[in-house]
């Protein structure tokens, strides 16, 4: 089972996607569930494995998916007396099978390696990179005529502008910094997909010329909303290394606090230093 389970977490790493994973760390007989039992429960609801019958899966169910929201480990005891202590990491349930055995459940979430694509192969990309993947992004780098060569520590490279090769979802950050290269085009495409974080290097003139292009090209409002144009927090960057640097710190601070960008909040955070064009 242990093997099986282990399969399973790194097929489901691969993905992607968030999940999480329960272990029976206590258990008073009689209880079907017994302590080591272990399973993962994707954000689906799919729950693979086992740490119980169905008194106990409907539970875990539950409160993995909220453990996986929440990116917090939770406790979970079931028992014939249940109980009223809860908090945050812990809560207790009623046991409803005949049974009336009790089973205490650790459920924590796995949070797989946040993915962040970089458009273009500028000066800005190959700092972006760099210190990217010393954040424990996984990065992917796509432009035309570009190699392993120019960006040997990428976890993938797309030698032509296209995110059609990539798995893109709700989790996957984009930086487009192509500096004149089909930027509109790329930016169109970037907005297309799934990405919840899509900013691209420009002046303001440039950002404002982008979303025109964007509106006529039959793009939503609320989608262009989502553009972080110019992108990065003000840092009086210079160097194409700053540049990077106040990108990366904008694109970590979404990763990490999980909300949508508020341009009126951020007024004052955003500047874009290197693309004047």
């Amino acid at each position: 089972m242990f093997n099986e389970i282990a399969s399973k977490i790194e097929k489901y790493m691969a993905k992607d996607s968030d999940f999480a994973i329960a272990q029976v760390i206590d258990r008073i007989a009689p209880s079907s569930g017994k302590v080591g039992d272990k399973a993962i429960i994707l954000d689906t609801g799919e729950l693979i494995g086992w740490i119980g019958g169905g008194c106990v899966r409907g539970i875990i169910i539950k409160e993995a998916l909220e453990v996986i929201k929440s990116k917090k480990f939770k406790k979970v005891r079931i028992s014939p007396e249940g109980g009223t202590t809860e908090n945050q990491n812990f809560k207790e349930y009623i046991m409803s099978c005949q049974s009336k055995g009790t089973v205490e459940i650790l459920i924590e979430p796995v949070i797989v390696q946040p993915k962040l694509i970089i458009a273009g192969k500028s000066n800005i990309a190959r700092n972006l990179v760099k210190l990217a993947i010393a954040a424990d992004f996984k990065v992917v780098v796509v432009a035309d005529e570009i190699d392993s060569e120019m960006f040997p520590y990428a976890s993938k490279i797309v030698n032509k502008l296209d995110f059609s090769q990539i798995d893109i979802n709700k989790q996957t950050h984009i930086i487009i910094t192509t500096q004149g290269n089909r930027d509109k085009e790329t930016v169109k495409k970037a907005l297309e997909t799934e990405a919840i974080y899509v900013g691209f290097v420009a002046s303001k003139n440039k950002s404002v010329d982008i979303r025109n292009y964007l509106k006529e090209e039959g793009i939503s409002i609320n989608r262009i909303k989502d553009l972080r144009s110019p992108v990065g927090f003000d840092i009086n960057a210079k160097l194409a290394s700053e540049v990077a640097i106040s990108i990366l710190a904008e694109v970590i601070n979404n990763y990490r606090t999980d909300i949508n960008y508020n341009p009126a909040a951020n007024k004052k955070q955003n500047k874009s230093c290197c693309d004047t064009k």
